[in-house]
């Protein structure tokens, strides 16, 4: 194949993908946008593998988190030169695959196994664990998130994408992809609360910063006698509970709504500019409930030292799971607290208004996925939106326009039982990842053994 025609293929696929993600939201194509650069791979070099990965990586995050541009300026090639590495040393591997003569069920499965692997190690292993435009997080919430997760869902969509190419698989795997966009079509009906179910939950939309603003949007949402209040990450950006006079306000607040407050707040720790944690702070009348400690600050940014403990909060209104923001954007952290007893998930973002729309829209989806993982409901209280409410199919109940302030009162509900996934569907990329790494091992083996042969024979 010309190379002309593999660098096409590889425009075309990262075209295709882009496309899939917000704001586009054309996600039934992610079914075929990995088939043109797998049929790019085809009789390509090492050398082309690697280069033609690269770009393809290169040009998908370019297309889908351009707005990173506006945040960290030059510095973005770097890192879309890091994330695009992951695309090359799948392309590298997948040559292998290639040219090795696997039977072709074999291939196909090595093929989705390779991309799986090196996506869950890019998005929850790897030190920037930016899990960001993966494949399984382009199709809104189906029936198979509570079954295998976001990566098992990848699995299945480079399943069939790679068996398209064999006589002997491509009836199956074009059945596979029919079967993907159906479920993608056919998603899960709303969880629907009976009349009076469930808890009132006042969302707050808001960057202001101040007490006051937080305290008017609340009590503009009085006459709906919320159970619990959520404000976003970072609503009072200092530590609350070394200014008595604001707590005495909260507690305050909080007795005159009878309600529980959830707000973003910091711990200092120490007499350093970094020695402090970004903090869910759950409080009512009577003082502090708990607190929780972000265990995912973002890259490339002071927001604090990371938290290490992911218990949820026993409050009136059950146990409530309180990560942060960035928290939620790995699977590992939600999952974690869903098996530590969280009943349902109040949690405050920070999403800076100008950082765009498409960052708006590409994380709040983020949020649909991981309640759908682990069948929970969600309150998200972001500073410029999405600000939402969530059921545990995934649906959204309730939400604010992007970049207003505001607030909106919503009901969720309490859920003890587990999914599929929170209980063994999580394995399923670790074991992905293990037999990428087993692979990369055996295939180093045999590239080493093949450039050793004829110094032996000599």
């Amino acid at each position: 194949m010309a190379l002309k025609a593999r660098l096409g293929l590889v425009l075309l696929s990262a075209v295709v993908l882009v496309v899939c993600f917000p704001p586009f939201g054309a996600w039934p194509l992610v079914v075929m946008g990995l088939v043109p650069l797998l049929l790019a791979m085809r009789g390509a070099t090492w050398r082309q593998a690697f280069c033609l990965g690269l770009l393809h990586g290169l040009l998908l995050y370019a297309g889908t988190l351009h707005w990173l541009r506006g945040i960290f300026a030059i510095a973005t090639l770097p890192l879309f030169c890091i994330l695009a590495l992951f695309t090359a040393a799948f392309c590298v591997l997948l040559r292998t695959v290639n040219r090795r003569g696997w039977p072709p069920y074999l291939a196909v499965l090595l093929t989705a196994t390779l991309w799986t692997g090196l996506e869950f190690y890019r998005c929850e292993v790897f030190l920037l664990r930016f899990p960001w435009i993966s494949m399984g997080s382009a199709i809104p919430p189906t029936y198979l998130l509570p079954l295998v997760g976001v990566y098992g869902t990848t699995f299945l969509i480079v399943l069939a994408s790679a068996g398209l190419f064999y006589r002997e698989t491509w009836r199956v795997a074009a059945g596979l992809g029919i079967a993907l966009l159906a479920l993608g079509v056919v998603h899960p009906r709303p969880v629907e609360l009976a009349a009076g179910e469930g808890l009132a939950v006042t969302v707050v939309q808001s960057e202001e910063g101040f007490l006051d603003s937080y305290a008017e949007l609340t009590r503009s949402e009085q006459q709906n006698h919320p159970d619990l209040v959520l404000w976003p990450e970072y609503s009072l950006p200092y530590d609350v509970r070394q200014r008595p006079w604001d707590m005495d306000r909260l507690k305050t607040l909080c007795g005159e709504l009878d309600a529980v407050l959830v707000l973003g707040t910091q711990t200092v720790i120490g007499p350093g500019t970094k020695e402090w944690r970004n903090t869910a702070l759950t409080m009512a009348a009577d003082g502090v409930l708990g607190e929780y400690y972000k265990a995912r600050p973002v890259h490339f940014f002071n927001d604090g030292i990371a938290g290490t403990t992911f218990a949820p909060v026993q409050t009136r209104c059950g146990a409530i799971g309180t990560p942060v923001c960035f928290d939620c954007d790995n699977a590992t952290v939600v999952r974690d607290m869903t098996m530590r007893g969280a009943e349902w998930f109040a949690v405050p973002i920070f999403d800076a208004q100008d950082w765009g729309a498409t960052q708006h829209l590409q994380h709040g989806a983020l949020f649909r996925l991981r309640a759908a993982e682990n069948g929970r409901w969600f309150a998200c209280a972001a500073s410029s939106g999405v600000s939402q409410v969530i059921d545990p199919h995934g649906q959204v109940h309730a939400s604010l326009p992007l970049m207003a302030p505001g607030a909106f009162t919503s009901r969720v509900g309490r859920r003890t039982d587990f999914t599929i996934y929170s209980r063994v569907g999580w394995l399923l990329p670790w074991c992905a990842l293990l037999c990428a790494v087993g692979y990369s091992f055996f295939a180093a083996a045999v590239a080493l053994r093949k450039r050793n042969l004829p110094q032996t024979a000599s």
